[in-house]
């Protein structure tokens, strides 16, 4: 009897659910959206299947259970769109289609009842430009024998009959592959391929010297690339720079920059990156995903270029393997391994996180990735994304497909294996160890695309709702009824057939079907415009799409309510275009490309209105060669729980004449060794570095807020300085903020005119509170080092004659320890003639303080009653011109894993849980009307050891609330706060002491918002808001926030902001403050950036 004896070691990174393995249908299901028709009716009996034995089993195989995909599309031309089923175990099927959704199965025309081994991916593709579609196989699989891994070429000969020719056309690959695209890469008119592959099992990893060592020797390639050459396919992949190795998943095609070339992007899963190639138009390629994409998925499966918003860019999709499901999310992800993550990306390798990403393109080259703003970052063990208008509103909606038939990522797998043993006292038999493997076998997901980049979960609303494990999927119309319907490929189950139902008395339809040039005679590539007053939609042809799939070519596109059609154009592939005007809705056009003429002027791909309000202006220009360089700390080694770091706060940014010339100068800080320093204007409108000897000398110090104001009546400008640095001690001597006076010409010494205020600090106001003539302080302490998120100490400091006097205790008691104070504003948001003050901050609310009988005092507004935050700035002004003092608040953004709500709030609870010297922190949600950690074991009990003793498994540990995890008693004596909202806000103030709260456009929410400037650029008597963010330093499982490149808000005056794209603001870093200067009488906006140089743009 063979045994299994073996310590069993998984690198896989993860996360997935644990679910029935029956497939439950209800027994007279009611219809929906997209209904599953059942075998009887349709016919397809087809049921893809993984059978495990000694010597092909995921121990050796680990890409055992990532199924096959599905093509479709009409093989003998009678209108009707066939079905091919690939196979692991099974037998590939291929179905005719004979309308009203009856398949024949005439899977014998092709011999696959005799082909041996195991398909992954399948293609639809005219490969010999005959007019007939053909179909391409890739073929990987266990098998040790090379010959069932060769990839298949049936060649159509018509009347389905085939010919299997893959060895005729150079393309007989028995490299493992996963799946194959045609694209027409050096627009010369025919269909040249890539071939996506995986590693050969045996291969088991190398360190990364040697990998990249072997890599540079060419030993180590999974991919392929051919070029058609006179109908047969050359291997070009060194050539056009397309050599790769990785475990790869999914391939996509399109023209991301509008230049009529197509590029590609290859998603691959564990450490290796996707690769995002864009098509150099001299028959090359260059990997651009480090410098285009902020960051990737970490386990790639399918991916999707499409426009996704309607905009005419190309947007990129990939889905990874993260779980929706707290209870499996802890069971089964992996922990983040932070050396790792770090040292991957000193290597060249990109920023991985677990989550699906959606990366929205902005033109220039530039990219927003805003899966979790979008509501789809996790889908848990997924394979096939597919945007199709399902509804047919003119918007693409969102299938994924996921589950697998064995989760080896389980945590628990290793002590399960042990304790089986131990209690049999033997090793285990095969099916013994695969009984332990939970599998993952979910709902697949659908989402409703509602615009404005949000996307309504709709699994159980518009599907017919079946737990089974799919893979590929493919949609076309199969009933040529004008809706899309779905085919899915499924494990251990049969197939599935989803009619749409969409009812067309209300809703319209167009499709299109292209008949291309002699060589490619599907139109692969062409892109398609239809314009309706609603919508301004694009999609290009390329079939080979989400999973291991071809979808049907046949391009349909959803009206909606829309009885007319403006205007529809198809760009060719070879550049030219066919342009139909006041089309009826609800037909099928036929375009054929002989009726096509040459481009003669610029097509418009995009509904984008152009406004450059800004442009920018090169520092080197006005002299100006600062960089913020930040020093290197590891915050988590005081506290390794934290959110982001608590130590890149700076730079800060002030402005003013500092020396009477009238003409404006500005100092911009400097981080922990790093002397802050000052530009002086010239008469020439460029700059000088005035006199730094002081900030040089206290160079030690972290400068995260600055002010220029006159502390001591002499009519110029002095500078204080904020002190933060999560680096140090508790009450560090660096921690002093500081005061600079100016002589009157610039030059500024430090003085001893502050009290002793050991307080890490942030923001910094004046205002003449006790209305005495000179000007007071206040200032926000914004976090205690190494003790996150307790208040720190924060002050208001009364002038006299320019000394300095903490009165805190004496007049604003209730705000000396309010918080971790981000921003304050100095306001009369009443217009009672009074000083009001409005502070944020991170987990606190809005909150006003106002001057009562001597004394700072909180109001209390009831529209401020739970907003706790994590606030960054406050601006104001009266932005609808009614005569009140208006506000926008930044705050984390919504592109962020927690997303509170007044009804489930995020919590934090603090304490020292284990009497050691580090103050510990538990972040937490609700889940299942419970609060659960939103952290792992692994990275908890590493912050608190106690709890790899108290909790043994990972099991254990998923099915505990954050008081069975760190006790009732260690709970209920935490330090307890909540945060409501992370939306950024604009207050209208209604004049009366109360506000109308309304979040900002999701534009403004893909980032955190660090800093706004008002301006009203477009001359309407309006303010409009500039606004600038980021937040790189996110903890590793946190994702760091980096989808802003900046952003104008339109006003309209009446509460509304509108988001201006194509502006000219483009600033690609990681965002701390933006000041309005003057330069030459003109309105400059200057951005400091942590560790970055500065940037400056201008009104044209």
């Amino acid at each position: 009897m063979k045994v299994i004896s073996l310590l069993i070691l998984f690198c896989l990174i993860s996360s997935c659910k644990e679910a029935p393995k029956e497939v439950i249908i209800a027994k007279e299901p009611p219809e929906y959206l997209l209904t599953l028709l059942s075998p009887e009716r349709t016919n397809i009996q087809f049921e893809n299947t993984v059978i495990e034995d000694y010597g092909e089993s995921f121990l050796e195989y680990e890409f055992i259970y990532n199924g096959s995909g599905v093509a479709v599309g009409d093989l003998n031309n009678d209108g009707l769109v066939d079905i091919y089923f690939g196979g692991n175990s099974s037998d590939d099927k291929l179905y005719m289609n004979q309308g009203d959704f009856k398949f024949k199965d005439i899977s014998t025309s092709l011999g696959l009842d005799n082909l041996k081994g195991w398909t992954t991916g399948v293609n639809f593709i005219d490969i010999n430009s005959d007019g007939l579609l053909d179909i391409y196989v890739c073929r990987s699989g266990p098998s040790k024998n090379p010959e069932h891994r060769r990839n298949k070429l049936f060649i159509n000969q018509g009347s389905f009959t085939f010919k299997e020719s893959a060895r005729l056309y150079n393309l007989d690959n028995d490299t493992y592959s996963v799946q194959s695209t045609f694209f027409d890469y050096d627009l010369d008119g025919d269909l040249d391929m890539y071939l996506v592959n995986h590693p050969n099992p045996i291969w088991k990893g190398q360190n990364f010297d040697s990998y990249k060592a072997d890599f540079k020797n060419k030993k180590l390639q999974t991919d392929f690339f051919y070029e058609n050459v006179d109908g047969t396919f050359i291997d070009k992949t060194e050539k056009s720079g397309l050599r790769g190795f990785g475990y790869r998943h999914g391939i996509a095609v399109g023209d991301i920059n509008n230049d009529f070339y197509p590029d590609l992007y290859v998603s691959s899963d564990y450490d290796h990156s996707d690769l995002f190639y864009l098509n150099t138009k001299e028959k090359s390629f260059i990997n651009s995903a480090n410098n285009l994409l902020k960051h990737l998925s970490w386990s790639s499966m399918g991916n999707e270029i499409v426009d996704i918003n309607n905009d005419g860019l190309s947007d990129i999709f990939v889905v990874d393997m993260a779980s929706s499901n707290h209870f499996n999310s802890k069971v089964n992800m992996k922990s983040m391994n932070t050396p790792k993550f770090n040292s991957l990306v000193e290597n060249g390798y990109h920023y991985q996180y677990m989550l699906n990403t959606l990366h929205i393109n902005k033109g220039n080259n530039m990219f927003s990735e805003i899966a979790r703003l979008s509501g789809i970052a996790k889908t848990d063990w997924s394979w096939a994304p597919l945007f199709f208008d399902i509804d047919l509103d003119g918007k693409k909606d969102l299938y994924i497909t996921n589950g697998v038939k064995k989760n080896i990522t389980y945590r628990d797998l290793q002590s399960d294996y042990d304790n089986k043993m131990k209690a049999l006292n033997r090793g285990l038999e095969l099916h013994e160890l695969l009984d332990l493997i939970p599998s993952d076998i979910n709902l697949n997901n659908s989402y409703q695309n509602t615009g404005n980049f949000k996307f309504n979960d709709v699994s159980k609303s518009w599907v017919t709702p079946v737990a089974v494990n799919s893979n590929g999927a493919a949609y076309a119309d199969l009933d040529n009824d004008g809706d899309l319907d779905l085919v899915v490929n499924n494990m251990e189950s049969k197939a599935g057939i989803y009619k749409n139902t969409s009812n067309h008395e209300n809703i319209n339809y167009i499709k299109i079907k292209l008949e291309g040039s002699n060589k490619n005679p599907f139109a692969i590539g062409a892109k398609v415009i239809v314009q309706t007053d609603s919508e301004f939609q694009v999609q290009e042809l390329h079939n080979a799409r989400g999973y291991l799939s071809s979808v049907s070519h046949l391009l349909t596109f959803g009206c909606g309510s829309n009885n007319e059609i403006s205007n529809i154009k198809v760009i060719w592939d070879n550049k030219k275009v066919t342009e139909l005007n006041n089309i009826k809705p609800n037909q099928t056009l036929v375009l054929n490309y002989n009726d096509s003429k040459n481009i003669t002027d610029e097509i418009i791909y995009s509904n984008i209105e152009k406004n450059n309000f800004l442009s920018e202006v090169k520092n080197s220009s006005l002299n100006i060669n600062y960089s913020h360089k930040e020093n290197d700390f590891n915050d988590y080694s005081k506290q390794l729980l934290l959110p982001q770091k608590q130590s890149t706060l700076g730079p800060c940014l002030s402005v003013g004449d500092v020396n009477g010339d009238t003409l404006e100068d500005f100092f911009v800080g400097g981080a922990n060794g790093q002397g802050g320093q000052l530009f002086i204007q010239k008469t020439n409108h460029t700059f000088k570095k005035g006199n730094n000897n002081a900030f040089i000398k206290d160079k030690n110090h972290e400068d995260v807020g600055s002010l220029f104001f006159d502390s001591d009546n002499d009519g110029d400008l002095d500078l204080y300085i904020t002190s933060s640095g999560y680096e140090l001690n508790e009450e560090d001597n660096l921690l002093q903020d500081r005061l600079y006076t100016n002589d009157g010409k610039g030059n500024f010494k430090r003085s001893n005119n502050l009290p002793v205020m050991l307080s890490s600090t942030k923001a910094v106001k004046s205002f003449d509170y006790d209305k005495d003539g000179d000007l007071d302080l206040i200032v926000g302490g914004r976090v205690i080092p190494g003790k996150y998120p307790l208040a720190p100490q924060s002050f208001i400091l009364e002038n006299n004659q320019g000394i300095f006097t903490d009165v805190t205790q004496a007049i604003a008691p209730d705000f000396e320890r309010i918080g971790m104070i981000s921003d304050i504003e100095i306001t009369d948001y009443n217009n009672d003639n009074s000083t009001d003050i409005m502070v944020v901050g991170q987990w606190m609310p809005i909150t006003i303080f106002s001057f009562e009988n001597g004394k700072f005092v909180k109001t209390i507004i009831p529209e401020f009653d739970k907003t706790e935050g994590w606030y960054n700035t406050i601006v104001s002004s009266d932005f609808n011109n009614d005569g009140n003092m208006d506000y926008v608040l930044g705050n984390l953004g919504e592109n962020n894993k927690f997303h509170p709500t007044l009804e489930k709030p995020l919590h934090i609870f603090s304490s020292n849980f284990d009497d050691n010297d580090s103050y510990d922190i538990a972040l937490s949600k609700y889940y299942n009307g419970e609060l659960v950690p939103v952290r792992g074991k692994e990275c908890s009990s590493e912050q608190t050891p106690f709890l790899n003793e108290k909790i043994t498994s990972f099991k254990e540990f998923a099915s505990l609330n954050i008081e069975g995890i760190y006790g009732n008693e260690a709970i209920a004596s935490s330090n307890h706060m909540m945060a409501y909202n992370f939306k950024s806000i604009y207050l209208q103030n209604n004049g009366n002491g109360s506000f109308k709260v309304t979040a900002l456009p999701n534009y403004a929410q893909f980032s955190p918002t660090q800093d706004f400037e008002v301006q009203d650029l477009n001359n309407d008597g309006f303010m409009d808001l500039i606004g600038v963010g980021n937040l790189y330093d996110a903890e590793v499982e946190t994702v760091r926030y980096d989808a802003s490149y900046g952003y104008i808000l339109l006003n309209d005056g009446k509460g509304n902001f509108h988001p201006s794209n194509n502006n000219g603001f483009f600033c690609d870093k990681d965002m701390r403050m933006v000041s309005k200067i003057n330069i030459n009488n003109k309105p400059h906006f200057i951005v400091a950036s942590n560790n970055d140089t500065l940037s400056i743009f201008k009104i044209p």
